[in-house]
């Protein structure tokens, strides 16, 4: 072992590797608590500069990606215009901060050759980051069961809402479907993408690999995040016409039936989205609603009302629609197109779609470039995920690096 690692580093320039490392740390930390990952990322931002000037073609790989590149700037500059929209431009300096890394992190990743990059290495990195969130979640639990005067008695709670969903995950200070989508992310590279098939082969070690991981992502009971890893492995069936891929869903969805029972809030959650007889039930759904109702009074459909004056859009159809938990937890509108559409109207809508539509042209939605593309495709629905730091990196980095490693325009010399 020790005569692999030395000949791993006698081939690897210093500059090389370093920045491998990095990436492996920014990535397995994404899971993570957000000061740790903001950290690292300017570690991965510093070895990015360094092999920059080391190789010194990063221009032509910049032009080589020019068109994601520029749609993601694109993206990032309806923050930057809603400064000029929007009355309270402090919440307008917020929202630019946070929004950095939709340029910074493309523009990096976009910088280096693909052949600086292991995917296998940064699927392990994220797998090793999530089961290490897991282990410290898990722990906390143990603790409180530990700690109560019955702890028997409490252990039966383990599939209750008490240590589930945002009391899961309370001890990394993250938000649960975040967390869940980075499981969905991981597990679909694992199921697809070629670098894991001798996992696959071993039934026993592949089942035992994915089990903790499939078991928390039912824990976090977000049910975007389990409904759209259920429509990955569905389309990804089709598209491959694999029977195994199909009877894996099935067996999935199975197991999502039973833990739906077993966890109280899980079932809830899902018995909460349509009735029997096809009455939509979700609360989003009429707060959409209402948003879209009193923004019309607006009259901004095409550039919107900006990025700095969304809430008062959202507060007066709480106020209307009788949103109370809504109102007195100042929600944003749990849907990245809707918040689009009413901080930059038609036009950041528009821009949004042509972000997508870019991710499509450039991968064909390769391998696991397709759940990516699902993910934040239905995330979007339920989640305003530009609204936390987490979920910018996340999706800045898994674009731009998919996008990099699948881009259909280039050719496969560079690639490891």
């Amino acid at each position: 072992m020790k005569k692999g690692i030395k000949n791993y580093l006698n081939n690897k320039p210093w500059q090389v590797f370093f920045f491998e490392v990095s990436t492996y740390l920014f990535v397995g930390t994404l899971p993570l608590w957000l000061k740790l990952n903001t950290i690292v990322l300017w570690l991965f931002i510093l070895s990015s500069v360094i092999t920059m000037l080391k190789e010194k073609d990063f221009v032509i790989n910049v032009k080589r990606n020019r068109l994601p590149l520029l749609a993601l700037l694109t993206l990032f500059a309806l923050y930057v215009f809603g400064f000029f929209l929007s009355e309270k431009s402090s919440i307008v300096m917020k929202h630019i901060i946070r929004t950095l890394p939709l340029f910074i992190v493309p523009f990096f990743v976009f910088s280096n050759n693909r052949k600086n990059f292991n995917l296998k290495g940064i699927y392990v990195s994220l797998g090793v980051g999530l089961f290490i969130g897991m282990l410290v979640c898990w722990f906390q639990i143990l603790i409180s069961i530990w700690s109560n005067n019955k702890p028997i008695e409490q252990a039966k709670y383990f599939f209750e809402w008490i240590y589930t969903g945002w009391n899961l995950v309370s001890p990394l200070e993250v938000h649960p479907s975040y967390f869940a989508v980075l499981i969905v992310i991981f597990l679909s590279a694992i199921i697809i993408n070629d670098n894991f098939k001798k996992i696959r082969e071993n039934k026993l070690k592949f089942g035992l690999l994915i089990f903790p991981y499939f078991l928390f992502l039912i824990e976090t009971s977000s049910r975007i995040g389990i409904i759209t890893f259920f429509i990955i492995l569905l389309v990804y069936s089709i598209k491959k016409i694999k029977l195994k891929g199909l009877f894996l869903m099935l067996g999935l969805f199975f197991l999502i039936v039973f833990f739906s029972l077993k966890f109280d809030y899980l079932g809830s959650k899902f018995s909460k989205i349509l009735s029997w007889d096809g009455e939509i039930k979700i609360e989003r759904y009429y707060r959409w609603v209402e948003i879209l109702k009193v923004f019309n009074k607006e009259e901004k459909l095409f550039l919107g009302v900006g990025s700095g004056d969304t809430q008062k859009v959202y507060e007066s159809a709480y106020i209307i629609g009788h949103f109370d938990l809504a109102l007195d937890n100042n929600y944003n509108a749990h849907n990245q197109y809707l918040e689009f559409l009413v901080s930059n109207g038609v036009l950041g809508l528009v821009v949004y779609v042509i972000v997508f539509v870019v991710f499509w042209h450039k991968t064909r939605l390769n391998n696991e470039t397709l759940s990516f593309f699902v993910v934040f495709l239905l995330f979007s629905i339920s989640e305003s995920f530009f609204e936390r730091s987490q979920g910018v990196l996340i999706f800045s980095f898994f674009y731009s690096f998919s996008i990099l490693y699948y881009n259909t325009g280039i050719k496969n010399d560079n690639q490891p």
